[in-house]
C-alpha cells in the first residue's frame, strides 16, 4: 500500500511540476543583523478572551519593526461550519479581535459551497499589505482542503474577496498551510504547504506578488511528514524541519536546500521530540535559528524554545515556555506555536493556550540566552 501511495504521488507531482530557470528562483532575503539589547526582557499578554468555544492556529507577523499582528481561527470546535479567522494588532496591548472571513464569505467570494474553513498563515508584504492564506473545504475533511487568500491594504479594516491558488492537478484539492511564508529577494514568496489526502508530504509554492503560483516543489515523500517550518540560512540555503505523524517515537524531521528550494536533500530524524505538532523556527539574525516546539514524545502539554547555529550543530534546550502535567481528568495543550522578529533582538510568540485562548510572550534574545541550555 505504502508502495502505492508513493507512486500516486509521485505522478501527480511530475504533472504539476514546472521546470523554472535559476533567474526565477532568487535568493532568500534574510533578517537584519541582530543588535542586542543587553537587559533581558520578557512579557505574556493574552491575544484572544475566549470570544469562542475554541481558538487554534495562530499565525503571527510584524506590520513594521514595531507592531505584530496575529490571525488565528476559533469557533464552536474546529471544523464546526461556524468556525472564523480573527485578526488583532498588538501596539502595547492587544485591539479586540475582529472576523475577517469565515464559511459564509468565503462561500460567497469564491462562488462555491464551502463546508468549513480552517488553518491561515500571515504575510505582510514589503508594501505594507497585509495577506492571509487560509485553508477551507467544500467536501470531506482536510485532505480535502484548497487554499485561499485575502488581502487588506488598511491594516485589516477592509479585505478583499477570497480567491482560490491552483496547486493540484487533482481537482485542486489537498494543499493546507500553516507556517510562514519566506520572502525572495525580487519579491516573490516561498509558501509552506503539506498534503493530506495521498500520504501526508511536505512542498513549498513559489508565489509571486500577484498571487500567482509560480513552482510546486517536493520537500519530503510518503505518509508521516506535514506542516513544514522553512527558514533562511544563506542567500540560497535553507532548512526545513517537519512535524512526525507517523510510528513512535515521534522525533522532528528535517531537509535541506543550497539552491533556493529548487531541490531539497532526503528528509533526515533528528533527536528533537515531536508529539505529532506543529513547530516553529526563526532565523534570529545573530547566527542562530530559534525553534518553538512541544518537547515531548506524546502529549502537547510542554512548549519550550530551542537555538542552534544557523551553520548546523546542536539544538539546545533554552526555555519551557509553558508546562503542566496531563491527569486522567485534565488534559493540557500549548500548541501550534508561531514566531517573528522584531525590531532589535525583540522576539515574538504566540500559541494555543488550553484550545481556549492565543497566548502571546514577548522576550529578548539577552533574556533567552541567560537560561541555562541543555543539550538535545
Amino acid at each position: 500500500m505504502k508502495i502505492l501511495v508513493a507512486l500516486i504521488s509521485a505522478c501527480l507531482y511530475l504533472i504539476f511540476h514546472n521546470d523554472l530557470g535559476t533567474e526565477d528562483l532568487s535568493a532568500y532575503r534574510l533578517p537584519e543583523n541582530t543588535l542586542y539589547e543587553g537587559t533581558p526582557f520578557f512579557q505574556q499578554h493574552w491575544v484572544s478572551f475566549a470570544e469562542t468555544a475554541e481558538t487554534h492556529s495562530a499565525s503571527i507577523a510584524m506590520l513594521n519593526s514595531e507592531i505584530p499582528a496575529a490571525v488565528w481561527y476559533g469557533g464552536t470546535e474546529e471544523g464546526h461550519s461556524d468556525v472564523a479567522l480573527f485578526l488583532s494588532i498588538f501596539d502595547g496591548a492587544w485591539s479586540e479581535p475582529k472576523v475577517i472571513a469565515d464559511r459564509a464569505s468565503t462561500e460567497n467570494g469564491l462562488s462555491r459551497y464551502i463546508r468549513k474553513i480552517g488553518n491561515p498563515t500571515l504575510h505582510v508584504w514589503p508594501d505594507g499589505n497585509i495577506g492571509v492564506f487560509y485553508v477551507s473545504v467544500s467536501i470531506g475533511g482536510w485532505g480535502g482542503s484548497s487554499v485561499n487568500y485575502i488581502e487588506s491594504s488598511d491594516t485589516g479594516v477592509t479585505w478583499s474577496k477570497p480567491r482560490r491558488l491552483v496547486t493540484s492537478p487533482f481537482l485542486n484539492i489537498s494543499t493546507l498551510v500553516r507556517t510562514n511564508a519566506l520572502e525572495r529577494e525580487n519579491g516573490h514568496i516561498e509558501l509552506p504547504i503539506y498534503h493530506e489526502f495521498i500520504g501526508k508530504f511536505s512542498e513549498s509554492l513559489l508565489v509571486s506578488r500577484e498571487i500567482e503560483v509560480i513552482d510546486k516543489r517536493r520537500i519530503s515523500w510518503g505518509l508521516d511528514s506535514l506542516q513544514p517550518a522553512i527558514m533562511p540560512l544563506d542567500e540560497t540555503s535553507a532548512l526545513a524541519l517537519l512535524r512526525y505523524s507517523g510510528d513512535p517515537p515521534g522525533r522532528i524531521w528535517s531537509s535541506l536546500t543550497s539552491n533556493s528550494g529548487r531541490n531539497w536533500t532526503t528528509p533526515e530524524l533528528t533527536p528533537l521530540p515531536n508529539p505529532n505538532a506543529a513547530i516553529a523556527l526563526l532565523n534570529t539574525g545573530d547566527g542562530n535559528l530559534l525553534l518553538a516546539f512541544n518537547d515531548a514524545v506524546d502529549g502537547r502539554n510542554r512548549l519550550s524554545l530551542a537555538t542552534r547555529s544557523a551553520n548546523e550543530g546542536t539544538w539546545k534546550r533554552r526555555k519551557v515556555v509553558e508546562t503542566e502535567t496531563n491527569t486522567i481528568d485534565v488534559e493540557y495543550e500549548f500548541s501550534y506555536p508561531s514566531l517573528t522578529k522584531g525590531k532589535g533582538d525583540n522576539i515574538h510568540l504566540v500559541y494555543t493556550w488550553n484550545q481556549k485562548r492565543i497566548k502571546h510572550i514577548q522576550f529578548n534574545l539577552a533574556w533567552l540566552n541567560k537560561a541555562k541550555h541543555s543539550t538535545l
